[in-house]
């Protein structure tokens, strides 16, 4: 499951969230099949039960001071939707097609690192940052060093095999010792 982002208010009387997107094109939200409700703090992409989900269809999209606004066909009114405020809006992953190149954020976990042909370490995570780009957590496996190396994610520097599970990094010198 992918999320796709947050409720934040209930806009109006006709039942229209105002939404906090996690994806980078809400503008497709309402093609999407198969779109969930979850209660805050569930986290659907780590497997946990979509029972408490509710699954829903969207009715309609705006924009709204430059932020995506959506409208459900299950709630008609202020008054039904004020019970989802904060929910998170969530899609199975078969739902979305990915273009040549294009790869989600947890098909990076446990990829292997190498820089200049030497293993370097294992990605941990790679989640967005509040500067607008992704940060890649890796595992230090060199000789003689522990811990986590967090490292931007810059088109330029990572060259991606997902098959081969594998990641060559061609970064600035020095940028894994900080």
């Amino acid at each position: 499951m992918l999320l796709l982002g947050y409720l934040v208010k209930v806009l109006g009387l006709k039942g229209e969230f105002l939404l906090n997107p996690t994806t980078d094109s809400p503008e497709l939200i309402p093609k999407l099949k198969g779109l969930l409700l979850a209660i805050p703090g569930t986290n659907l992409s780590e497997c946990e039960t979509a029972s408490a989900a509710r699954q829903v269809t969207v009715r309609a999209f705006r924009w709204h001071q430059n932020r995506p606004c959506l409208a459900f066909d299950q709630m008609t009114d202020r008054t039904a939707a004020e019970p989802y405020k904060d929910w998170g809006l969530w899609v199975p992953e078969t739902a979305v097609d990915l273009n040549e190149g294009e790869s989600y954020r947890h098909d990076w976990i446990g990829c292997q690192v190498f820089v200049d042909n030497v293993l370097v370490g294992e990605v941990l995570a790679m989640e967005p940052s509040p500067g607008g780009y992704d940060m890649i957590h890796m595992k230090d496996l060199r000789l003689r060093r522990h811990g986590v190396r967090d490292i931007p994610y810059i088109k330029a520097w990572f060259n991606l095999d997902l098959c081969n599970r594998r990641i060559d990094l061609d970064a600035p010198p020095g940028l894994l010792d900080l």
